[in-house]
């Protein structure tokens, strides 16, 4: 089991130079040059100078994963969120289930460096509040993009195969109705996953 949670933790630090250094070559590529013929160019550079940090600093970040500065957990958990949140093209579904891998770090660490039980309730609310406002600030742009993008509504009717027109007020409520729901998917599962991680690891 240790064995698996350090590989997860060596793909998903691993993965963050290498993604945001190609995103940010992709974002430099359209703002200064947009030549289709150089855009794998700007990517692949991207990507490599992404694996050469990882050659040199991986190693050594997977041996003190538990003791990073939150600072630098916080930063990766919002950059995979922006990650997701591209992929889908603003859909805020699965960054719900960021929440997930929030509470299994989060149990992880707090067994490795032997956190008082007494202490461990409010590292538990902490962590929880932290991904639940990420995730309010995910839902919050995800409702901004579909209240004022016109084809919003039309986009709804025809994934969910309705034969009625989606009014504004309908989407208004779905919105917000659904940002709530995934604010309390996204804060049960970091809370349920971190307290499930705790007692799998005490055997």
């Amino acid at each position: 089991m240790k064995r698996f949670e350090k590989r997860i933790s060596g793909l998903l630090i691993g993965s963050i130079f290498p993604l945001s250094l190609g995103l940010l070559s992709l974002t430099i590529w359209f703002l200064l040059d947009k030549s289709e013929s150089r855009l794998f160019i700007y990517l692949i550079s991207g990507l490599l100078i992404g694996g050469l940090i990882d050659i040199k600093f991986l190693k050594s970040w997977i041996n003190q994963r538990f003791n990073l500065p939150i600072w630098i957990i916080a930063s990766i958990y919002i950059m995979y969120n922006i990650f997701v949140y591209g992929f889908f093209m603003g859909l805020p579904v699965f960054n719900a289930f960021l929440g997930l891998l929030a509470g299994y770090y989060f149990g992880n660490r707090i067994c490795f460096n032997k956190i008082k039980p007494e202490r461990q309730p409010k590292l538990l609310n902490q962590v929880s509040l932290f991904t639940g406002v990420i995730m309010t600030l995910v839902c919050i742009s995800s409702g901004f993009l579909a209240i004022y993008d016109n084809g919003a509504a039309g986009m709804i009717q025809d994934v969910l195969g309705l034969n009625f027109e989606v009014t504004r007020s309908m989407l208004w409520g779905i919105v917000l109705i659904g940002g709530f729901i995934l604010i309390f998917v996204n804060v049960f599962l970091t809370r349920y996953t971190m307290i499930k991680t705790i007692k799998n690891y005490a055997h």
